[in-house]
């Protein structure tokens, strides 16, 4: 396929946002599966979920103690306890068939169901038992009763179709009742990273030659999206080679993610063979760090072409490849956080680009600060590490000490 004619002019670049936007005139098919509750961790919910039931399903107790009526109890103190008969002992579980009147109690746990009659709780540590009697020392509190339906009503919207479900949201649908509910499948994604001088983890490394990283940070990005990361073997500086792992990759997968070979250099291969064979949308993006990547189609599967950089790539997933992936499948989660920190130091900006700086950020107690503790480059992977933060800059000043600037936490 001829490439669009911006793919021809190799000093054409985009803004994040004209990235973001063609990027998402790529969609890819979705579907849907149901699932048991405890195997939706890290999933999206392709329904809107409604309660079945109201929760709490009935008045109860928050305390263990004693349930009792408040005017028996409102002149109870230290020095002149009230005395109570005691009638009956309430386990959760259980709802007491008796009528509560004036003068009398009923032992209850914490959960069980508010006695007939009863309007107030007093917890056990405010009472002293002697026999079937209670002395009360302060009064009880209508506030230790857990009201019908004052967490959820029964058919209330709770959670979105979109929603991505964490332990949280699990615990919810198990209270409302929901055994089961319909995610989205997950989608497979190829992972191939580029390079003569790569080698895996584990081996001696000979001259010239480093360990590859991208893809283990890659794998576990896509896990953390709720999606099936497929890590293929790296690729060395072959067009024959990348030709095969990219037609293969396409064959299985519902996206590609490639790392390294996308910058202008003689060996950058894939920004060369999607050039010659495959159909790009752009490349390159008025960012700093990670402004070569590429995306487009290979055989018709969407591929992103990441920069061999481990920040830059790591960086360039979390800001393009993540709002992509939660586009396609309607996710509203993991939410990005940003926050306002002050500077602890100057920052130069790019002129025209957005400056994604690492950055440690604290709350010093009267306000949340920040500083970079590591040098930027953008090889520097444990600079990552070492943060917790990156800058979101777009001024054309340098911004200085004291300064207030947009972070996005990590």
């Amino acid at each position: 396929m001829s490439p669009p004619s911006s793919s021809n002019n190799k000093n054409y670049f985009v803004s994040l946002e004209e990235a973001k936007n063609l990027s998402k005139t790529i969609k890819i098919p979705i579907f849907e599966e149901k699932l048991t509750i405890q195997d939706t961790f890290n999933r999206v919910l392709v329904n809107d979920i409604y309660s079945k039931i109201n929760d709490p399903p009935f008045d109860n107790s928050s305390m263990d103690g004693y349930a009792l009526i408040y005017s028996d109890t409102i002149n109870a103190t230290e020095s002149n306890p009230i005395e109570l008969q005691i009638i009956e002992t309430l386990p959760a579980g259980e709802k007491s068939s008796k009528i509560l009147t004036s003068g009398f109690a009923i032992k209850i746990m914490t959960g069980a169901p508010i006695p007939s009659g009863a309007d107030s709780i007093i917890m056990i540590e405010k009472t002293k038992q002697i026999g079937d009697k209670v002395l009360i020392y302060n009064p009880s509190f209508p506030n230790y009763i857990r009201k019908k339906g004052e967490n959820l009503s029964k058919n209330q919207l709770v959670l979105e179709k979109g929603t991505h479900i964490s332990p949280r949201e699990i615990g919810l649908l198990a209270t409302m009742g929901y055994s089961e509910v319909s995610v989205i499948k997950q989608l497979k994604i190829s992972i191939i990273s580029t390079g003569d001088e790569l080698i895996p983890p584990g081996q001696e490394l000979l001259p010239g030659q480093i360990y590859e990283s991208n893809s283990y940070v890659l794998e576990g990005l896509i896990k953390e999206m709720g999606h099936t990361p497929i890590r293929h073997p790296s690729v060395t500086d072959s067009i024959e080679n990348l030709r095969i792992e990219l037609d293969k990759a396409s064959e299985h997968s519902d996206l590609i993610i490639t790392s390294g070979g996308v910058s202008m250099g003689d060996f950058d291969l894939v920004r060369k063979i999607m050039e010659e064979e495959g159909d790009i949308l752009f490349w390159r993006i008025k960012i700093k760090p990670g402004s070569p990547p590429l995306f487009g189609k290979w055989n018709n599967t969407p591929i992103f072409g990441l920069p061999g950089n481990p920040v830059s790539s790591h960086v360039v997933f979390q800001i393009l490849i993540n709002p992509w992936l939660k586009f396609v499948t309607n996710a509203k989660g993991p939410l990005p956080k940003i926050i306002k920190a002050k500077l602890l130091e100057n920052i130069k900006p790019k002129k025209d680009f957005i400056v994604f700086s690492r950055v440690i950020v604290e709350n010093i107690g009267t306000e949340m600060v920040a500083y970079s503790r590591t040098h930027q480059g953008s090889g520097n992977l444990h600079s990552l590490v070492a943060s917790n933060a990156l800058t979101i800059l777009s001024s054309e000043k340098t911004l200085t000490e004291g300064e207030t600037i947009d972070v996005l936490l990590l």
